[in-house]
């Protein structure tokens, strides 16, 4: 199973999703993505514009379905149950600014939300969290990126970029954001998060070269491959 996040940096999925096709995933986020003329089993998108939200696609054998969505939560954390091979819910996220809660801040308030559905099913959160350890000190202590990290980890998921890497938040050598396109300004900010025990069926994790995807987003796409749990 492979699951995928890019920012696409707008555009629509038939221009955008066909640049991913070479990472064959059975599952991908798309951020800032136009909707689509339909959804279905396969594709399901979220926004307020219909020009720039987040779109879910899942790739036979799987389907995606919508779960229903709490009242008042911050944008965008979508709930998603994954059904095929592998059975999970998915928290599609693309965190906001010019919110109460703003970016990291509330993708902490929308996981504690939905803490019941973390707490008792496999989940996987991916996305463009546009958050970092080094951005702590710009949020309260208990809602900034390292209180989301804790809170995560208390519920038993785990960065599959930073386990399989062995890197600490905040010290990534392997940016998936350029801030304004400047390969001087590289950020870590797009994560995919999966219970600890799938980080033992965890084959690869890949992100995106600077000069390769340079020409269609300031971010890079994030790859995660794993093997089924009834492949291990």
């Amino acid at each position: 199973m492979k699951l995928v996040t890019w920012n696409c940096n707008k555009g629509s999925y038939a221009k955008k999703g066909a640049l991913l096709d070479a990472l064959q995933a059975d599952i991908t986020v798309l951020q800032e993505c136009a909707k689509p003329a339909t959804e279905s089993e396969s594709m399901l998108w979220f926004g307020d514009n219909p020009r720039q939200g987040i779109l879910i696609v899942a790739a036979s054998p799987y389907t995606i379905h919508a779960l229903p969505t709490l009242p008042d939560i911050p944008k965008f954390v979508i709930p998603i149950e994954v059904r095929g091979p592998q059975h999970f819910t998915l928290f599609a996220v693309w965190s906001k600014g010019r919110q109460k809660y703003r970016y990291v801040m509330g993708v902490v308030k929308a996981i504690e939300a939905y803490r019941t559905i973390l707490e008792t099913t496999p989940t996987v959160v991916i996305g463009d969290l546009n958050s970092n350890a080094i951005f702590d000190h710009y949020h309260p202590k208990a809602l900034n990126h390292s209180a989301f990290i804790q809170l995560l980890d208390s519920l038993g998921l785990v960065s599959s970029y930073h386990a399989f890497f062995q890197e600490t938040q905040g010290s990534e050598t392997r940016p998936t954001c350029y801030l304004l396109w400047k390969r001087e300004r590289p950020y870590h900010i797009d994560y995919c998060f999966v219970p600890k025990s799938w980080m033992a069926r965890v084959q690869q994790v890949d992100v995106g070269d600077y000069d390769s995807w340079k020409q269609f987003s300031d971010h890079r796409p994030l790859s995660v491959t794993m093997l089924r749990a009834a492949d291990v």
